[in-house]
């Protein structure tokens, strides 16, 4: 039987992560830079190009990063540890906002979907790394919470990246015009406001795998 609030919880957790570590704010910035002067026409191949790029990427990784657990005999404690570390650098990094300025050329117009709008934007290693452990997550939970629970919970993971990507798309077709309501120095507060959501995402991560990892640091020392 399914256990709606455990679901549901996880789902709605999911979906919040992926889309703040994932930072469309910041996307969208680049996304002016790089299409300026193009047709509005243009810019939405480019826009509709960058976001199944991305949702392939963070699909694969998400089908495959229990695999590469067991391929390489990851823990699951060490890996969150590992990918909570990288989230923090990034949630301060985010803090710290600095806008980058990336020009594009009419050689690369078909190439800046991909690089950089999808790599190392919308689909970085950050958002990587949380799509493999939401999904790790799940799929322990199919063993804590019940079958069930623990593939209603993993296919929750999928919905998120659908919604990023959904949601990176809006914000790259309509950043002009949310450049102009909320102007540079509200970009810029919004990203550290995301910022700080990674940071606490990214303690609760660590924590978890480090009560992951207790049980067996204490069987080691006896």
């Amino acid at each position: 039987m399914i256990d709606l609030a455990v679901v549901g919880s996880f789902i709605i957790g999911a979906i919040v992560s992926i889309i703040v570590i994932s930072n469309p704010v910041s996307t969208s910035a680049v996304f002016i830079s790089l299409t300026e002067g193009m047709k509005k026409s243009d810019k939405r191949e480019i826009a509709k190009r960058s976001v199944k790029f991305s949702a392939t990427i963070l699909m694969f990784f998400g089908l495959t990063g229990f695999f590469i657990f067991q391929l390489f005999g990851f823990s699951i404690g060490a890996f969150r540890i590992a990918g909570g570390i990288l989230l923090f650098t990034m949630a301060i990094h985010m803090m710290n906002h600095k806008q980058r300025h990336i020009e594009a050329t009419e050689m690369d117009y078909n190439e800046i979907s991909l690089m950089p709008l999808s790599v190392p934007f919308t689909a970085g290693p950050a958002c990587i790394v949380t799509v493999v452990l939401l999904m790790t997550e799940a799929l322990n939970m199919t063993v804590t919470d019940g079958f069930l629970n623990g593939i209603f919970s993993a296919l929750g993971v999928f919905v998120g990246i659908i919604m990023l990507a959904v949601v990176t798309y809006t914000m790259m077709v309509n950043s002009e015009r949310i450049s102009k309501v909320v102007k540079e120095g509200g970009l810029h507060i919004i990203t550290r406001l995301m910022g700080l959501l990674v940071m606490a995402i990214a303690i609760q991560f660590m924590i978890n795998g480090v009560i992951d990892i207790i049980p067996d640091l204490i069987a080691a020392a006896l």
